[in-house]
């Protein structure tokens, strides 16, 4: 039984590939989706072995790290944390002005509230409607936006959007971000803030993916070896997503204290391991480490 709980946010630094396998589609690498949203994920399983492969590094105490991550093996025991899956908050798209936008939905924000709730935190912001079929092309922006322009549109992609009149408070965007890697957005993120329609959403973190061709090249010719040319799909930088993790304590450990511990001090930025400052650290996920994907800030924002 899990007695304890923090939220765990993640900021993406560089390109992200948490991976789904192969895929007949065009895309041969896709990236990991929710089966009934397809929304872009971080599965729990990658983020707990990062976790335990930075904890490992840093701790230099094998049976400290078993203990609370669990035995390998199956035979020093079960784990005393949790990861759920990490839900996308935040979704960067091209704006016309502002340079980027960071989007989210009603359904997310209610999502995120939800979730929050469940572990007894009140995040106490609206949530906006924009359901109706009239309403699909319009967006609500905060008080201080700079993604307006003729004085009432929003552009990106190639979409053009018309600003609803309601703003979105600066006292709503300022408790979101609270809880998000705020060394990164602030004060930027109210000014590129954006809230669309269900639909749309699901649109744009289906299709407005970074899609990179891949190939390997024979070294004996200089040319493209053959059936090495592969397409792998990436969640961009400046995504947001959040999850949970939940603590149980055994008489001999105080788990939550050790995790909170993994968010302080310093340590050197590697391929797993990460560099830590008040509550936040940088880890790498997911594949293609050697080329600099998967860069990812985590804060940890204790319950």
């Amino acid at each position: 039984m899990y007695k304890d709980y923090a939220l765990l946010t993640y900021y993406t630094l560089t390109p992200l590939h948490m991976g789904a396998g192969t895929s007949v589609s065009y895309i041969d690498l896709p990236i990991q989706r929710e089966r009934h949203t397809n929304f872009p994920i971080m599965a729990g399983s990658g983020i707990k072995g990062v976790f335990r492969k930075f904890a490992r590094r840093r701790w230099q105490d094998e049976a400290l790290v078993n203990k609370i991550f669990g035995g390998e093996e199956g035979s020093e025991g079960a784990s005393l944390i949790a990861f759920t899956d990490a839900k996308i908050l935040l979704y960067p798209l091209r704006s016309v002005m502002g340079a980027f936008a960071w989007i989210t939905c009603p359904l997310v924000l209610k999502r995120f509230k939800e979730e929050l709730q469940s572990i007894g935190r009140n995040l106490e912001i609206e949530i906006p409607a924009l359901e109706d079929e009239a309403e699909k092309l319009k967006i609500i922006v905060s008080e201080n936006s700079k993604l307006i322009f003729e004085g009432n549109k929003v552009a990106l992609e190639e979409f053009v959007f018309e600003v609803e009149n309601n703003r979105y408070s600066l006292g709503n965007i300022e408790k979101i971000k609270e809880c998000i890697p705020n060394t990164l957005v602030s004060p930027s993120l109210s000014e590129r803030f954006a809230i669309v329609s269900d639909n749309v959403f699901t649109d744009m973190v289906n299709y407005a993916v970074e899609v990179r061709t891949r190939i390997q090249i024979d070294q004996t010719t200089g040319t493209v070896k053959t059936g090495a040319l592969f397409t792998l799909e990436l969640i961009p930088s400046e995504a947001i997503f959040y999850s949970l993790v939940f603590v149980s304590d055994r008489d001999d450990i105080n788990a939550k204290e050790e995790l909170k511990e993994l968010f302080s001090g310093n340590s050197n930025s590697h391929s797993g391991t990460g560099s830590a400052t008040n509550n936040e650290i940088v880890l790498q996920f997911g594949g293609d480490e050697t080329i600099g994907f998967g860069f990812v800030k985590v804060k940890f924002n204790e319950g």
